[in-house]
């Protein structure tokens, strides 16, 4: 253990003694990516995520209720599928938890990741293409 922290020290004295400030110039190219606010992306990860996570759970309460039906007077299978749909119910609840919760966080926060209309997907378009909008 001494080695460790007589290595580590010997190396952050070496780094602050011989470390030089570097002074270049950083610019950014945006091009190529789709994403150049990243509370765009984060709005758009959210509800994704939200969407996909209730989505799920209507499938699961599905699964669950169609086993159900198929049980077939098995207690064990009626058992699986009522746990399965709890489970289930239990997951979109807490998923709908989470949505209520991050309205709240970013309200009181003053950001509205929410809101502003359309989700904006990234497009493989080129500079010269236009894109083709159904009327």
């Amino acid at each position: 253990m001494k080695k460790i922290l007589r290595a580590a020290s010997f190396g952050f004295i070496l780094l602050f003694a011989f470390a030089q400030p570097v002074f270049a110039e950083f610019s950014f190219n945006k091009e190529g990516i789709p994403f150049t606010n990243l509370g765009d992306l984060l709005r758009n990860a959210l509800l994704i995520i939200f969407f996909f996570a209730a989505v799920l759970a209507f499938v699961f309460i599905l699964i669950g209720g169609i086993q159900w039906i198929t049980a077939g007077g098995d207690k064990f299978a009626a058992a699986s599928a009522r746990d399965r749909i709890t489970a289930a119910v239990i997951g979109l609840v807490i998923v709908m938890a989470t949505f209520g919760l991050t309205l709240i966080v970013t309200s009181a926060l003053g950001i509205n990741i929410f809101g502003g209309g359309v989700i904006n997907l990234p497009t493989t378009l080129g500079p010269f293409d236009t894109p083709i909008i159904a009327p």
